[in-house]
């Protein structure tokens, strides 16, 4: 996404800052009502996101930077997860390749010591594969209007418009 405005850096900034609901990161509970804009602010970066009367951890952050340009500012960003919430699906997935990998590779007939067979482990695979995708899906489900809320919020506080 990429906005213009004609107000400066600095305004932009105290406009930000001033608009957001809370001056940093909050727990959902703390916030004063639901899709209330709650941001963190490093410098011209910037993170933003709705609040919610719950927590989910997959919705949409917006990231962003102020750029100052002839006349006014231009606003960079796009919309991804949590750095922590990916950081823990690639733990997820590189898990579930290792073990399916790794069930293929060993010769694992069926043991009476552990009295798992191979068709047992592939479903639980397959389940943890399920549930994974399943769960990111839930969150932007949840985060459906997250986006469109934090564009409006961008254009109506810095009176931007699309570029």
């Amino acid at each position: 996404m990429k906005l213009r405005t004609k107000l400066s850096m600095t305004d932009c900034q105290a406009r930000l800052r001033s608009g957001t609901e809370l001056p940093g990161m909050a727990l959902s509970w703390d916030v004063q009502g639901p899709a209330a804009v709650l941001g963190e602010f490093r410098g011209t970066a910037f993170r933003l996101h709705t609040g919610k009367y719950y927590s989910n951890s997959f919705a949409p952050f917006f990231y962003g930077i102020l750029n100052q340009a002839e006349g006014g500012t231009t606003i960079e960003g796009g919309f991804r997860m949590n750095p922590f919430v990916r950081l823990f699906l690639v733990f997820w997935l590189s898990f579930l390749l290792l073990f399916g990998v790794g069930a293929v590779i060993v010769p694992a007939p069926a043991h009476p010591a552990l009295g798992v067979s191979r068709g047992w482990l592939y479903a639980g695979l397959g389940v943890l594969a399920i549930m994974g995708v399943g769960l990111v899906q839930l969150g932007k489900w949840l985060g459906r209007n997250d986006e469109e809320v934090i564009h409006s919020y961008l254009v109506k506080t810095l009176e931007a418009s699309d570029l």
